[in-house]
């Protein structure tokens, strides 16, 4: 027996009407549920997950209305479609402001209605789509997922409550792999506007000449290859966020219109007269000393004062290293579900190599040194052989000896580095060449090739 395409609630008080409706749905292999008037049917929503409501116009003294709007009150997912005697456009208009998404006249067409529902299906699987990758997304970038115990760490948070409990601009600044992205996204999803957009953009990613149509927007025409109408990303994050990051490499030609819009919440399209308005929430974010770029008049101070309002500083994951145990926790149970495998934890050895490393790459370097282990692990416990070879140089001294061999020519430089990280990895492999060479990134063949050209 086929599975039925969807479940639908058909209100209607005359019977025949009902029952007429009802059997040529069932036919269509359509699972259906049937009320007389607004008690029955929101009893069965209440115990049946309803996807479409088909409700007629008037339910004897009763108005479908009002029951489409306290239907979608109570499930914003249900579909209704209203049914009615009624051809009128006062009454399609008050229909579809009460919430329904369509309406049919009687008699009813039965094929054109047909049509309307699976239209309406689809509507409600894409609702539902939506709603499921919404929840998805907040249970992502919620505050139990941020991870941390160092008292640095504490404050940041306090301040991102604070944040997210305002509609103030916010300016986050910190090294590059900090976890601002991620922060610009907890306080997004934490905040009021949690149900609106939010959208992140790399200016530096952005060529010089389409920064301002890309934030901005642009008429059809505006420049050479504007052939339609562009929507910038302060129209499309309307009602929500919009995470400006490296923002210090903005061009000061942008910097102009950019303030305009912190001032009075207006801008214009590139190439338009027309001045358009967008509830927006403005965070930014840059690795570079923005007071600095500010006395050196590479930034605009009067835009640095309306960004800088609600400001906090990550610091680098070296000044807080008591929040890298937890850290790597958090990374091995993540990496470990994407992986199907069945790491659980790491060895106190390799966990001292950890918190011995610097971390220039701060928590971004961190998290993709777990996920190489967890692929590279061959039991439950991430070992000191898992974690790549680089994490090894933890000192100057050790940098410097790097340096000074830049004077040799680079074929000279590529064979010394070669021998020194075989050797490394053989040694700590106990001289099993197939974990020297999962250790090394390449193949056991090549690292047998490469042993045998250097007599190692």
């Amino acid at each position: 027996m086929a599975e039925p395409r969807g479940t639908i609630l058909v209100v209607e008080d005359d019977d025949l009407q009902r029952e007429l409706i009802s059997e040529n749905l069932r036919q269509e292999g359509y699972q259906v549920l049937e009320a007389r008037d607004s008690r029955e049917a929101l009893d069965r929503v209440s115990q049946n997950p309803v996807e479409i409501a088909v409700v007629d116009y008037k339910l004897g003294e009763e108005s479908g209305l009002e029951l489409i709007k306290e239907l979608r009150r109570r499930n914003p997912l249900i579909t209704p479609i209203m049914v009615t005697a009624f051809a009128s456009v006062e009454t399609a208009v008050e229909a579809i402001k009460q919430g329904a998404y369509d309406y049919v006249v009687k008699p009813v067409d039965f094929q054109k209605f047909l049509l309307t529902l699976e239209r309406a299906r689809e509507r409600f699987r894409l609702q539902r789509e939506v709603t499921e990758l919404r929840n998805r997304l907040e249970e992502k970038f919620s505050f139990k997922n941020f991870v941390f115990t160092s008292r640095a760490m504490e404050q940041v948070v306090a301040l991102m409550s604070r944040a997210a409990r305002s509609e103030a601009t916010v300016l986050l600044t910190g090294e590059t792999g900090t976890g601002k992205d991620l922060i610009a996204r907890l306080i997004h999803f934490s905040s009021s506007r949690n149900s609106g957009p939010f959208l992140a953009v790399n200016l530096p990613s952005i060529p010089e000449t389409l920064v301002e149509s890309e934030l901005f927007g642009a008429e059809k025409g505006a420049y050479t290859d504007a052939r339609e109408r562009k929507i910038g990303k302060f129209e499309a994050a309307d009602g929500g966020t919009l995470f400006l990051d490296e923002i210090g490499d903005l061009q000061p030609a942008v910097q102009v219109k950019l303030l305009r819009f912190l001032q009075d919440r207006e801008f214009y399209r590139l190439g338009s007269t027309r001045l358009l308005r967008a509830d927006v929430r403005i965070i930014a974010a840059t690795n570079r000393n923005l007071e600095k770029l500010v006395s050196e008049e590479k930034f605009r101070s009067d835009l640095y004062y309306r960004l800088n309002v609600i400001r906090i500083d990550v610091p680098p994951l070296r000044e807080r290293k008591e929040d890298i145990p937890l850290l790597v926790d958090h990374f091995i149970r993540e990496y470990s579900r994407r992986e199907k495998k069945n790491v659980r934890g790491i060895s106190a050895e390799a966990l001292n190599v950890l918190m011995n490393h610097d971390f220039k790459g701060n928590v971004r370097e961190l998290e993709n040194a777990i996920e190489r282990a967890v692929i590279f692990a061959e039991g439950e416990v991430i070992t000191r052989a898992d974690l790549p070879v680089f994490l090894e140089i933890k000192s100057e001294s050790e940098l410097a000896a790097v340096e000074a061999e830049s004077s040799k020519p680079l074929p000279d430089r590529v064979r010394d580095l070669e021998i020194r990280e075989i050797r490394r990895a053989l040694e700590k492999s106990g001289g099993v060449k197939s974990r020297a060479a999962r250790m090394l990134g390449i193949t056991e063949r090549m690292l047998s090739y490469k042993m045998k050209i250097y007599n190692l």
